[in-house]
Formats: structure tokens, C-alpha cells, sequence
């Protein structure tokens, strides 16, 4: 009956399309490996686009590319957690389950806790979709290793899909009312528009339409979390990846970078009002 079971497995997620290949670099690249963690290349087969291993190799964040286009999200997530549980994953009970999105796309979040080989395993999973494309986050960690806990959360919150870079120029559209969003979804981040610069004087300007400039030139990024922080995709010569910044409880005056061990303050305000491309939006106050 096991056998069967891998049989059921291994069907249900190579039965994928062969478009899906010509993708798998650029999605890797939205997920964040914990730091000194293994970026397994050799593991993107099929399905599977990122592997992450800890040092210890007892912890894990994976991507998956999922089948069912049509699906809705916690069906998929659903049909998912069935099959690996039928591999004996150690699923068996489901702790929570929230919704949110990533980039801008609706998502499905859980959590699961269950025994293997005699100790209790806790999950982070989640279901998204993007171009067309299921997609599967799978995170793992020993229930006793809470700062792994903390690095497999990091890179389920920093998860995020590449843009279509023929849209990362258009027009910004300026809302009517001064301190209301724009064209991104009005949703979240508003503390954190208009222009900030570095102790160093580079700049960087946050759009309503979750896109931000760094020194003028440098397009990339963000999406907002529930939390009231934003997830900030970072140029290369800043440090490159994703970071979650957020403000420290009231004040609006600085960002900070959550990092581990701890924060770091690294933007200021310099102003609220900002022109781009001739069109002016107001930050709004929170």
C-alpha cells in the first residue's frame, strides 16, 4: 500500500507542464536561504525549484512548483498535505491557518505539527499562484530549535514572485485624495512613502504603487505585510536579497531593517511630499 502511496505522489507532482523549466531561476530567486544555510542547486528537479538545508540538516525551506491551474488555493494546499502525509511527512495536526498574499497574490498559510522518529516536528506551509503558475512553500524545523522556527519564518515572509520588467516603468497613477493609495491595491505600507535617505545621503523613494527608487536610478520592489512593516527588495550593490523594514512604534521618522540578531536603524525621513514623474503624492500618517 506505500508503494502505491509514492506511485499516487510521484504522479501527482510530475504532472506539470513543460513551460514551467524556463521560470524556475527567476522564482528561486524569491526565496531567501537562512544565512549559513545550503542552497542546494542539484535538488531543482521536476518540480522542486529551491532547496534550503540547515547546517545541522534536521531543517528545510522548499519551493514546488504544483499542478491544478484552476484550483483554488486551499484545495491545492489541501491535495498537497494529503499526499505528503501519505508519505508519512510528519503533518498531523493542523495548528493554524490565515490568509494573505505574496507579491500582491493571494496566498494560503499554514501551520502543522507531528512526530518523527520520536520527536515532534513543526511545518510552515503555504499555496500561491503567480502568471498562471501554482506554487508551494514547504519549511520545516525541530519544534526545540526556535531560531530555526525564526529563519524559516524569515524566508516564508520575504517569499516573493520576479516582476514583469515591462511593467516596472509604467506611469505612476496619483490617487485623488492626497494620502490615499495609488494603483497598488490599497493595501498597506503608507507610513513608509515619499523620499528617506541614508546616513551616507543615498536616497530612496517609496511609491504608493509598491515600486522604490534607490539613488534615482535602481528600480525594485515591495509588498506590504500585516504586521505594518513592507518587504523590500534590495539592489545588489545594498546588499541584494529581501528585507523586511518597518518603523519602530511611533515614529515615522526612521525605517529600520529587521535582521537577526536585531534591528538596525537605517533610513530617515526626508520628506513626505514627492514628485515622480511629474505627478505628486502625499505619505500618508499613521
Amino acid at each position: 500500500m506505500k508503494n502505491i502511496h509514492k506511485n499516487t505522489l510521484l504522479i501527482f507532482i510530475l504532472t506539470l507542464f513543460s513551460a514551467t523549466a524556463a521560470f524556475a531561476d527567476d522564482v528561486a530567486k524569491g526565496i531567501n536561504c537562512p544565512p549559513g544555510w545550503s542552497d542546494n542547486p542539484v535538488a531543482r528537479l521536476d518540480n522542486r525549484v529551491k532547496q534550503c538545508i540547515s547546517p545541522s540538516l534536521n531543517s528545510s525551506v522548499q519551493l514546488y512548483i504544483a499542478p491544478g491551474k484552476d484550483i483554488a488555493l486551499d484545495q491545492l494546499l489541501d491535495n498537497w498535505i494529503s499526499a505528503l502525509q501519505q508519505q508519512g511527512f510528519p503533518l498531523q495536526t493542523k495548528v493554524t491557518e490565515s490568509k494573505g498574499n505574496v507579491s500582491g497574490a493571494p496566498a494560503v498559510f499554514r501551520e502543522y505539527e507531528g512526530k518523527a522518529d520520536g520527536k515532534t516536528v513543526e511545518s510552515l506551509l503555504a499555496a500561491s499562484r503567480h502568471n498562471g503558475i501554482n506554487y508551494i512553500f514547504q519549511g520545516s524545523y525541530p519544534d526545540i530549535d526556535r531560531e530555526a522556527e525564526r529563519l524559516v519564518r524569515h524566508s516564508l515572509t520575504t517569499w516573493n514572485f520576479p516582476e514583469d520588467t515591462a511593467k516596472e516603468d509604467t506611469p505612476y497613477d496619483s490617487p485623488k485624495d492626497k494620502g490615499t493609495p495609488g494603483t497598488f491595491k490599497s493595501i498597506g505600507g503608507c507610513w513608509s512613502w515619499g523620499l528617506w535617505k541614508t546616513p551616507s545621503g543615498a536616497s530612496v523613494v517609496i511609491l504608493p504603487d509598491g515600486r522604490a527608487i534607490f539613488d534615482g536610478e535602481i528600480i525594485k520592489h515591495w509588498r506590504p505585510n500585516e504586521d505594518n512593516s513592507i518587504v523590500m527588495e534590495i539592489p545588489a550593490k545594498w546588499g541584494g536579497g529581501s528585507a523586511i523594514w518597518a518603523h519602530p512604534d511611533g515614529r515615522h521618522d526612521v525605517i529600520i531593517q529587521v535582521e537577526f540578531p536585531e534591528p538596525r536603524q537605517i533610513l530617515l525621513r526626508d520628506s513626505w511630499e514627492y514628485n515622480y514623474k511629474g505627478k505628486a503624492f502625499k505619505g500618508c500618517h499613521h
